[in-house]
């Protein structure tokens, strides 16, 4: 396993795109639109300038520690204590995030497209070609990233632009939604689907130039803001989500309606071959990421059982019997708090309390 492989701009900021676009091909359109229903383009800019000053502010606190992540930073505030506490809280997160991510995108596979097929060969398939891209290298891991993000946002944008003549206008109104707060108060909990920002407090000593880390940040926020809103739109337009007929898995749906001709047909099976490759990549980088996390608060020197260990994990939490209801009550609600809770709660009180310590230890110096 390659340990001193550092991610260029482009790599980086593909890797922060291929992490939104997870779960875009999943439920997080759905999500937004389920929660504000009309007013989800205004809720969108509401929340994407509100997380982008999140972004802005973690990035500034950021500035002062030079190949440092959040664990790094945690261990300068409160020693090893604290880092373990913030290491834990960050591996229940990602795991989550994972054990979620496999079972919903296994569960819509095995339903719409592999019914005959049991579900356990779905998660092996998953599960082996995580273990085997953390067995060879974070490189591969991003080199097959860097690869596959520029043709899964063209599949987002294609599935756009294709069902452009079919959208509805009439029903985006009424555009501010059911009331001010459905639209501001309780739509400020779609704050979590710039969820991607978790990773941005591991990224900084991953990357080959830090100097570039804001500008890769404040890019791939952009972009991501943009493709969202390509998923979103469709919901809206196509949809009389007024009604709460808004789909779950609206880019399957979408997609499984795409012909060019009577000769081009079935071009959903191309996407979904760019979308499993696109589940497993991010899982990859996911499992990648907690196996670094656990080998910062342990002495275990060997890697590959470290991977071992936590694809097992991986494989026994997604052979918990949950049906798809389960699931989406877990990504909704648990998860949509988990990762607000970690974005502007955990993350930033451990960074400002990094900033104090720096100054204090900057001004203790000089004296």
């Amino acid at each position: 396993m390659e340990n001193n492989f550092k991610l260029k701009k482009y790599q980086a900021i593909a890797l922060i795109l291929i992490i939104m676009i997870n779960k875009l091909i999943l439920n997080i359109p759905y999500y937004i639109v389920n929660l504000v229903g009309n007013g989800s383009l205004v809720n969108i800019i509401y929340i994407g300038i509100v997380d982008f000053i999140g972004l802005l502010i973690i990035l500034k606190l950021f500035e002062k520690f030079d190949n440092k992540d959040i664990l790094d930073i945690s261990e300068f505030v409160g020693n090893t204590k604290l880092k373990i506490i913030v290491a834990i809280a960050s591996i229940i997160l990602l795991f989550t995030v994972a054990f979620i991510t496999i079972l919903d995108f296994s569960n819509v596979l095995h339903t719409i497209y592999y019914s005959n097929f049991p579900l356990i060969y779905i998660l092996v398939f998953f599960i082996f070609g995580i273990l085997i891209a953390n067995l060879i290298n974070f490189r591969s891991i991003s080199n097959i990233i860097s690869f596959i993000v520029p043709f899964a946002v063209i599949s987002i944008i294609i599935t756009f632009l294709i069902k452009l003549g079919d959208f509805n206008i009439t029903y985006l109104t009424p555009i501010l939604g059911q009331n001010y707060h459905t639209t501001f108060v309780a739509g400020l909990s779609n704050c979590f689907a710039m969820y991607f920002i978790v990773y941005i407090y591991f990224l900084k000593p991953l990357l080959e130039n830090q100097s570039d880390f804001k500008k890769i940040s404040i890019i791939a926020y952009i972009f991501s803001i943009i493709i969202l809103l390509l998923t979103v739109i469709p919901i809206l337009t196509l949809f009389n989500t007024s009604h709460g007929n808004e789909p779950i898995n609206s880019l399957f749906l979408l997609a499984r309606q795409i012909k060019f001709s009577n000769f081009i047909q079935r071009v959903d099976a191309l996407f979904i071959l760019l979308w499993i490759l696109a589940i497993y990549s991010y899982l990859s980088f996911v499992i990648f990421l907690i196996n670094r996390i656990i080998k910062k608060i342990t002495n275990v020197a060997d890697e590959r059982m470290i991977s071992f260990s936590t694809c097992s994990i991986l494989f026994g939490l997604s052979l918990i019997p949950l049906n798809m209801s389960h699931i989406h009550f877990i990504e909704d609600t648990v998860y949509r708090f988990m990762v607000i809770g970690f974005m502007f709660g955990l993350g930033i009180i451990i960074l400002i309390l990094g900033n104090i310590k720096y100054r204090k230890v900057k001004s203790n110096d000089k004296k």
